[in-house]
């Protein structure tokens, strides 16, 4: 005998046992953050008007630098901040305060978290390195998530230790 029950938002029914994408989003909003770390990226604003000064004052043109300082500004409202959530069920990395680029694993998706420092050719933002991404707004330090598929996930932070607390507490080996 196979119960069905309603899922919310959706109109349909699904099985009992079964977790459906509204399901999981019910779910995940009953989990309480556990861990939320902010960190500002400084340096690409200034680089990014230092860069259109540079530019403009080349060109002599006082309408390129009002454009290339709004181009910055929209760029560091997107991803000038790198916010870090770890819940009971998940970690949520975001950049910029709409959080418009987002990455969110399952705290059962993460085999092992560990304390790395990254090299500087790395660089910062989103990244593609050997064997996963890198997601990084300033700074050196980060945390890697080892992830079942084999791939790693780093997430650069300015505090690899309270981060990785809040993994073990949410249940992530680390």
């Amino acid at each position: 005998l196979v119960r069905e029950i309603p899922v919310a938002g959706r109109g349909r029914l699904a099985r009992a046992g079964s977790l459906t994408h509204a399901a999981h989003r019910l779910a995940r909003r009953r989990c309480p953050v556990i861990y939320r770390h902010t960190q500002i990226g400084y340096g690409m604003f200034f680089v990014g008007v230092s860069l259109a000064a540079l530019v403009a004052a080349r060109v002599r043109s006082w309408a390129l630098f009002g454009v290339m300082c709004l181009v910055t500004a929209v760029a560091s409202a997107l991803f000038g901040t790198l916010t870090i959530e770890v819940g009971g069920a998940a970690v949520v990395v975001r950049f910029g305060p709409v959080g418009l680029v987002r990455e969110r694993i399952a705290t059962t998706d993460i085999v092992s978290a560990r304390a790395v420092r990254n090299s500087p050719l790395y660089g910062w933002g989103m990244r593609y390195i050997r064997n996963g991404r890198l997601w990084s707004i300033w700074g050196l330090d980060a945390v890697e998530l080892q992830l079942t598929n084999g791939s790693r996930f780093r997430i650069g932070t300015s505090q690899p230790a309270a981060l990785l607390a809040a993994l073990k507490a949410s249940g992530v080996a680390a």
